[in-house]
């Protein structure tokens, strides 16, 4: 059974509540803003549980927002987390980011492909590593654990943790929704970027 693919006038105290977060707030001009007929599937699936779904955009923002996770390495999160879990949308969808935050090519490439990335930055290895530990084990080795904290700091590690968790809610969905990226996604890249580097604006 698919999600319906519901309208405003379909919706809910709650939903709409989702609804108007998403298409008046800072997401907005990728969501289709003020105007719009329909959410994008991941969201529209999300409206089924819209208190969920404030909650993950809460979090989102909140991750983009911390110093102690950089832009770069919460997309080798984004990646790697979408991959392990086959989720190729997010990946191809946040490819451009990656590499507009500095990874190269190749360590993109790798991370689609489920090869070992070629990292030139022991911390970004380690961030690595320690996402996959996570997504395979629910857990960390000492060796691993170690490694990640030495790079980004403890709290930087419940970061990671959280944004892993973020991105395995959205790869889950995603799957489930059978998310497929839109024929007439047009939203400004140079937008889109801005929004993912944070900006110093808590995610808008």
């Amino acid at each position: 059974m698919d999600f319906p693919k519901l309208s405003k006038g379909d919706l809910n105290a709650d939903q709409t509540e989702l609804w108007n977060e998403l298409t008046i707030g800072p997401r907005g001009f990728y969501t289709g803003g003020p105007d719009t007929k329909a959410l994008p599937e991941l969201y529209n699936a999300w409206l089924q549980f819209p208190e969920f779904g404030q909650l993950m955009l809460k979090l989102a923002d909140a991750i983009r927002a911390q110093p102690d996770l950089s832009a770069k390495r919460r997309e080798i999160l984004v990646l790697t987390t979408s991959i392990q879990l086959g989720c190729r949308i997010e990946y191809d969808f946040h490819a451009v980011f990656a590499r507009h935050q500095g990874l190269s090519d190749a360590v993109i490439v790798a991370i689609g492909e489920g090869n070992d990335p070629p990292f030139d930055d022991a911390g970004d290895r380690a961030v690595y590593e320690a996402n996959i530990e996570l997504v395979k084990t629910g857990t960390l080795t000492d060796a691993v654990r170690d490694a990640v904290a030495a790079a980004i700091g403890l709290p930087g590690l419940m970061q990671l943790i959280a944004a892993v968790g973020l991105y395995t809610v959205v790869a889950y969905s995603s799957n489930v929704a059978r998310v497929e990226m839109a024929k007439d996604f047009k939203a400004d890249g140079d937008k889109l970027k801005r929004f993912f580097d944070n900006n110093g604006t808590n995610g808008a």
